[in-house]
């Protein structure tokens, strides 16, 4: 009996142990299970934190980037502005942007830009060109010593914009990441904005940015008659607008019913699919386009291509037209007209026409411009000549034509004003569109002319 109780307890003591065993293991793995829950929670929280990261500094840099360059164009217009009215414009651009550029480079580590002279620069931009505002608000004017900072100012500027464009191959790169960026010291976009930490900016002493192209400024649309085209007459407006390439297999659907109803038409043409516009009133064409049209080579010149876009527009039916700008990117002209009347050159009613550089053809047309805005106008004389008006341009800019034109104005309708173009400093300097009031002569507008990448665009 004695040895049989004694077999029962060893049973209960070894049953017992398998027991702890057993909840010892099961603690263990409850334990690994939460630890390994805990760690993926906190691996998707650090993938979360970084992935916001990112999103805000490539916001940031892609902000700073448009800010900069805004700031670069309201500089560059200031220094050739004379009237008090256009430089109050150009100096609230300069304060709005390097505010915004600043905001821009705090969403940085403040490591890397805290302290920089890059920062630095951008505040006391602004902060200068409030001073200025409230210089002229008061009666004063822009000294030499202005001038000179100005100056240093925009050269800055463009040095941080060029800084900034080499940076960006980098960050378009597939694998780029702002946040490993930041972190590497020497990395490329570090050392960009340190930039200018081993650079002396000449800092201000009192430290307390084709013409009319978008102006459509009516909501309806002047230029369609009352009469309404059917089909079999949007075929034909077709066949007119493409007459020069050749068509084949037009189809008619129907188009927009916004502000005012359209046929939407494709064809088949020597140069590939067409796509056209027509205006359902009059049956005046809204726009067409060639996308699979390539030219190869630039056989004509700019004058050339001038020529047959205005005799284009005449064929189609829209009449004296004359070209106003043109500019060649990947060998297609980019041709503007605009209404010419009385020798005057109205802006409002611009049809834009593009043509192959290879063979003169008309590739492309958009006359949204005009139908918003032709209409018949009565054109005061202007009660300024051209010389008192040529004494409003800036001493800095040497005149090389002038024009009488109808421009739109900021608000609503129309001003009658004289255009000087010209070039600041010598002939290798930036050219300028200067628009003085006709009526006042006082400085209008300023529209600087950049060569870039898609050609010859304006500012």
């Amino acid at each position: 009996m004695d040895r049989e109780r004694l077999y029962r307890s060893k049973d209960h003591r070894k049953i017992g142990w398998i027991l702890v065993i057993v909840l010892l293991t099961a603690a263990l793995i409850t334990m690994s299970v939460l630890f390994a829950i805990a760690k993926i929670g906190q691996m998707d929280s650090v993938r979360e934190y970084r992935a916001l990261a990112e999103s805000t500094y490539s916001k940031s840099y892609y902000a700073l980037v448009y800010n900069i360059d805004g700031l670069e164009t309201a500089t560059e217009k200031l220094s050739v502005a004379s009237g008090k009215a256009t430089r109050q414009e150009y100096l609230a651009d300069i304060t709005s942007y390097a505010t915004a550029a600043a905001e821009n480079m705090s969403n940085f580590s403040s490591e890397e830009t805290g302290d920089s002279k890059i920062l630095k620069f951008i505040n006391q931009s602004g902060d200068f060109a409030k001073y200025l505002d409230d210089k002229l608000n008061k009666g004063g004017s822009i000294s030499d010593q202005d001038r000179e900072t100005i100056a240093e100012i925009s050269s800055s500027v463009r040095e941080i914009k060029r800084t900034l464009a080499e940076l960006g191959n980098e960050v378009q790169r597939g694998d780029f990441s702002f946040v490993d960026a930041l972190k590497e010291r020497d990395s490329l976009f570090s050392a960009t904005l340190r930039a200018f930490d081993d650079k002396e900016v000449a800092y201000p002493s009192m430290i307390y940015d084709g013409p009319f192209s978008d102006a459509l400024n009516d909501k309806e649309p002047k230029a369609l008659s009352k009469e309404r085209v059917d089909e079999v007459d949007a075929e034909e407006v077709a066949a007119r607008v493409l007459k020069e390439v050749g068509t084949t297999n037009i189809l008619v659907k129907e188009g927009s019913k916004n502000i005012f109803e359209t046929y939407d038409v494709e064809a088949d043409t020597a140069k590939g699919r067409a796509y056209i516009t027509i205006a359902k009133q009059g049956g005046m064409p809204v726009s067409f386009s060639l996308p699979e049209a390539t030219s190869q080579s630039v056989a004509i010149t700019a004058a050339e291509a001038e020529s047959f876009a205005e005799r284009y527009v005449q064929d189609v039916g829209i009449l004296s037209m004359k070209a106003v700008w043109a500019s060649l990117y990947d060998k297609v002209y980019y041709i503007n007209l605009a209404a010419y009347e009385e020798g005057v050159i109205l802006y409002p009613d611009l049809v834009k026409v593009k043509v192959s550089a290879e063979d003169g053809s008309i590739v492309g047309m958009d006359c949204l411009n005009y139908i918003y805005n032709h209409t018949a106008r009565i054109i005061g004389a202007p009660t300024v000549t051209e010389h008192e008006a040529s004494e409003a341009i800036s001493e800095y800019l040497v005149v090389s034509s002038c024009r009488l034109t109808l421009i739109p104005a900021k608000g609503e309708g129309e001003i009658l004003a004289y255009e000087f173009f010209g070039t600041k400093g010598d002939a290798s300097g930036d050219k300028y569109f200067v628009y003085v009031d006709a009526q006042t002569g006082e400085e209008l507008k300023i529209m600087r002319v950049l060569d870039g990448e898609r050609g010859l665009l304006l500012q």
